[in-house]
């Protein structure tokens, strides 16, 4: 099996949902993109409010993050680092986008709610590592 090269967190505009409208600009949703295979798959792990979508995008060339970004409308992503959560139970917290991304992530904070928070905290520990 193929180790993950690279894990993403996109920040999109983009919502079905009139009330997402009231979030910040440019941070209306977010989900979990993972690089696989030499870059020639991609994982995408897309928490909608109705269901969680799990998709594999398989290209022909190897292309970077930008160009599968620019591919779908959307233009910003961080890189993260997946860690071991602590050994405790998450705080309880609607399931949301953000709430899945945090999950995944293993970050236990109640205090992120949106997904510019949640950038907002990747900015500051991308800086701290």
């Amino acid at each position: 099996m193929e180790k993950i090269k690279s894990t993403y967190v996109v920040f999109t505009n983009t919502t079905g949902l009139w009330w997402l409208r009231l979030l910040k600009s440019g941070f209306r949703h977010c989900y979990i993109l993972q690089k696989m295979q030499k870059g020639h798959l991609w994982l995408e792990i897309n928490p909608y409010s109705n269901q969680v979508m799990i998709s594999l995008h398989r290209y022909e060339k190897s292309i970077t993050i930008e160009e599968f970004l620019v591919g779908r409308g959307e233009s910003l992503a961080c890189a993260v680092k997946i860690k071991n959560a602590p050994q405790k139970c998450a705080p309880l917290g609607f399931f949301t986008c953000v709430e899945m991304v945090k999950r995944i992530l293993g970050i236990h904070s109640a205090s992120i709610i949106t997904p510019y928070q949640l950038y907002k905290k990747l900015k500051v520990v991308g800086k701290n590592s």
